[in-house]
């Protein structure tokens, strides 16, 4: 199954569920590298390392930029998380929320903001993938932009109603 389902106009991701293998996650200096997991038992040993803050690339492909393949990249501080799900050179979700035993537990937003919807991303079950390229860090960093003004417009959405 693949990461979220392709869309002809705008991406409209769905409950994620994955069945890919993985590999142990090791994070060193606030990125997270894979490793092989040598015990074979794959959820109990990503469950107990913990992700530290920093920026993490995700995808249904153990190779990041794979044409057709589905990808999420985020950036982490503390339990909050903002990033994007995206296709390599098509669509993108720009999403924001919490990371809870190896899931994301975000909203993904959609255009207008008012068509969100809470996602949710088992982490140990998609390949971690080490280098990010621009595909990557460009849809970050445009996410980024775009949590930030959603984050502001919910805000004054919140100061207006009585």
């Amino acid at each position: 199954m693949k990461l979220f389902p392709r869309a002809s106009t705008r991406f409209v991701p769905v409950k994620i569920a994955l069945a890919l293998s993985s590999a142990a996650m090791l994070v060193t200096s606030g990125m997270a590298v894979a490793e092989p997991n040598t015990s074979g038992n794959i959820a109990t040993a990503i469950n107990r390392t913990s992700l530290a803050d920093g920026t993490y690339f995700y995808g249904d492909s153990p190779e990041g930029n794979q044409v057709g393949q589905g990808y999420v990249v985020f950036k982490k501080r503390g339990q909050n998380v903002t990033g994007a799900f995206f296709y390599p050179h098509s669509e993108f979700s720009c999403f924001t929320g919490k990371i809870k035993n190896q899931h994301l537990d975000v909203l993904s937003l959609g255009l207008p903001h008012d068509n969100a919807i809470e996602v949710d991303v088992p982490l140990a079950k998609m390949h971690q993938i080490k280098t990010m390229g621009s595909p990557a860090k460009d849809s970050l960093s445009t996410c980024q932009q775009e949590v930030a003004a959603y984050q502001q417009q919910q805000k004054i959405a919140g100061q207006t109603q009585p």
